[in-house]
């Protein structure tokens, strides 16, 4: 009895550390202004699970879980990534910055343990997005003023008489400051309420999730983000396709792309030859250039992007390639593998899971991993807890999964024919950004 009630505190305490990813206490109240309340939180959370944490991290369960494994080995491929240039003390530095990640990720796996709880978790994510885009929208309307929250004027183009034109594009809170990044989370929370929306155990009270999803339609328009609007497409077509098939999905698609035009504006205006577009391009060129030395396997140091190219790459894959080599940059690219791989093989399972929620997770998982592997080809966010956030509740989820078959058996085993079909992948999809970077960077 005294297990359980622990457990049920230490997962309270996770959902209230989740909550202050988004709706930052200290920011909100002057007076908590200082108070390390995320840290105490999470540490506490840890402390309350630490046994069956480390068990997580064990060979044997990290065998069963390739997610967990892969992003094991992000950490020993940061401290690589610095040490091979006898660099220790940013060895150190990295290490302990994405140990904290790791930790939370290790947490995530660990307190959400059932269907309930994960449902939970969603709820949490949704509610506290929501709200955070709710308090963003109020200001940049300037219906109220928050201090804290200062939205961006970017760059928007030239006049015929040479005046610079901007365009005032929404900024989130805390860790949700760039609009990108506040566009990537608005898609994947646009996602959680549709599932929220669709649960018919909640009655009539239910379709009360449209207003939060009118709220995240308006903030997606205001963060002007081109990536994040693509991201949110692509998330609402791939829950179209996983929940009731390809043909629904293709005029889903059909029609969205009939209405882009009403959006019009920043958004919807791509051009590969100049602006934004281009520059990206050649920011990725570099990153491959400093590639080509006796760094190619191991990377040029992690968080040193920047330093050698003068700005991030504004693309995760590439980032984590050229940061932390090929060796690394697979272990990132297989995080996205094996929760890919193993909701293939959830939806090849000859038998049915017989936990009905479950069932109806699955296109919002995979709506939530395909968005938001979308959303990071125009963001660097490799080593940030809203990464394995998402990660998290994939990893999570396919946990659930094959403990409620009738085998009990996981989804993937690693092992040495998965290393193979790892790096095999991690190779093409190296090639692919290689290629398609120095085709467009002409």
């Amino acid at each position: 009895m005294q297990n359980k009630s622990i457990a049920v505190v230490a997962y309270a305490l996770f959902l209230l550390t989740t909550a202050t990813l988004f709706l930052r206490p200290a920011e909100l109240f002057e007076f908590l202004s200082g108070w390390p309340i995320y840290e105490v939180l999470i540490l506490s959370t840890f402390a309350l699970t630490f046994q069956s944490v480390e068990g997580h991290f064990q060979w044997y369960y990290l065998k069963r879980q390739p997610i967990t494994l892969c992003a094991m080995g992000m950490l020993l491929a940061i401290i690589i990534s610095h040490l091979q240039h006898i660099f220790i003390s940013g060895a150190i530095d990295s290490a302990t910055l994405f140990l904290k990640t790791l930790i939370y990720y290790g947490l995530l796996v660990t307190v959400v343990n059932s269907p309930s709880r994960m449902k939970g978790l969603m709820l949490t994510v949704a509610v506290c997005a929501t709200t955070m885009v709710a308090l963003c929208v109020l200001d940049y309307f300037e219906i109220f003023d928050f201090e804290f929250i200062q939205h961006l004027d970017d760059f928007d183009g030239v006049t015929d008489e040479d005046e610079v034109v901007t365009v005032l594009r929404m900024r989130g809170t805390g860790i949700f400051q760039d609009p990108n990044d506040l566009a990537a989370i608005i898609a994947i929370t646009g996602i959680l309420c549709v599932y929220f929306l669709t649960d018919e155990t909640g009655g009539g009270l239910r379709f009360t999730w449209l207003i939060p999803l009118g709220i995240l339609f308006v903030g997606l328009l205001c963060t002007r983000s081109r990536g994040g609007l693509l991201a949110c497409g692509v998330t609402c077509l791939t829950y179209v396709a996983a929940r009731f098939g390809g043909k629904p999905a293709i005029l889903a698609g059909t029609l969205g792309i009939c209405l882009l035009p009403l959006i019009g504006g920043r958004q919807t205006e791509v051009d590969l030859e100049d602006g934004t577009g281009h520059d990206r391009f050649m920011l990725w060129k570099e990153g491959f250039e400093a590639l080509k030395s006796p760094d190619l396997f191991f990377g040029i140091g992690q968080s040193n992007y920047s330093d050698v190219v003068g700005l991030v790459a504004h693309n995760s894959y590439i980032h984590a390639y050229v940061e932390l080599g090929i060796i690394g940059g697979t272990m990132y690219f297989g995080c996205f593998f094996f929760a890919g791989l193993q909701l293939y093989r959830m939806a090849r399972m000859p038998e049915t899971i017989p936990n009905r929620e479950l069932l109806r997770m699955k296109p919002v998982v995979v709506a939530l991993l395909v968005g938001w592997g979308v959303a990071l080809f125009s963001l660097s966010r490799c080593y940030v807890v809203p990464m394995y956030l998402v990660l998290g509740i994939c990893a999570a989820y396919l946990n659930l999964v094959w403990i409620h078959t009738r085998s009990g058996e996981p989804l993937v085993i690693w092992n040495r024919g998965y290393l193979f079909r790892l790096y095999s992948a991690s190779a093409c999809a190296f090639a692919g950004l290689y290629g398609f970077t120095a085709l467009m960077s002409r």
